[in-house]
C-alpha cells in the first residue's frame, strides 16, 4: 500500500463543509479504490479540535472522525528532530517580526516531518503556505498537492445538453 499524508487543513475543510469538501470526498473515494493508506499526525487532532472547545460550541469527538479517514501517528524522536530542522531553516530565512507572526509554522513542520518519516509519496494540504514548503525546504520524493481527485468524478453534475423540441 502506498502511503499519503493529509494535513489538518484537509480535515478542517471536510468538517467545516467548505467549498473544497466535495472534491476532497471524491479524492477519498479515489484513494480508497486505489488502496492507498492515508496518514496524519496527532497534531492534526489538536488543530481540528480547537473550534469544538470554543465557548458556546458543542464539543465533538474529532479524533474518531479523523481516525475513520486516516491512521493517526504519534510524535517520535525522528519526527521531532526533523521538525526542529525545518523550523530552524525557517527561522534562519525570516526576519524577527515574521518569526513572531508565524505561530503556525511549528505545526507545519511537524506535519511535513511526519509525512517524510513515514515515507509518504504525497502530502495533501489546503494551506497555500504549506504547498510552498516543499520548495522552501528543498524536499524531494514527496509531492505536495491540493486535495482534489486526479480523475473527474462519475457523479459530477451533467453538462447542459440541448434536447430537440418534441414532435406533436
Amino acid at each position: 500500500m502506498r502511503p499519503v499524508y493529509f494535513d489538518s487543513s484537509v480535515f478542517l475543510s471536510i468538517f467545516m463543509g467548505d467549498a473544497s469538501a466535495p472534491k476532497i470526498k471524491e479524492l477519498l473515494i479515489e484513494l480508497k479504490r486505489e488502496k492507498v493508506r492515508i496518514y496524519t499526525s496527532i497534531i492534526a487532532i489538536q488543530e481540528v479540535s480547537v473550534m469544538s472547545y470554543r465557548k458556546g460550541s458543542i464539543a465533538q469527538d474529532n479524533y474518531s472522525k479523523v481516525d475513520k479517514i486516516a491512521r493517526i501517528e504519534s510524535v517520535t524522536k525522528d519526527i521531532a528532530l526533523t521538525a526542529a530542522k525545518f523550523e530552524a531553516h525557517i527561522i534562519d530565512q525570516t526576519s524577527v517580526k515574521d518569526r513572531e507572526d508565524n505561530k503556525r509554522r511549528k505545526w507545519d513542520c511537524f506535519h511535513i516531518a511526519t509525512a517524510l518519516t513515514l515515507g509518504c509519496e504525497s502530502f495533501y494540504t489546503c494551506d497555500e503556505k504549506q504547498l510552498k514548503r516543499k520548495d522552501q525546504f528543498g524536499i524531494v520524493g514527496v509531492t505536495f498537492l491540493r486535495p482534489v481527485p486526479s480523475a473527474p468524478s462519475l457523479f459530477s453534475p451533467p453538462s447542459k445538453i440541448q434536447t430537440p423540441p418534441s414532435v406533436m
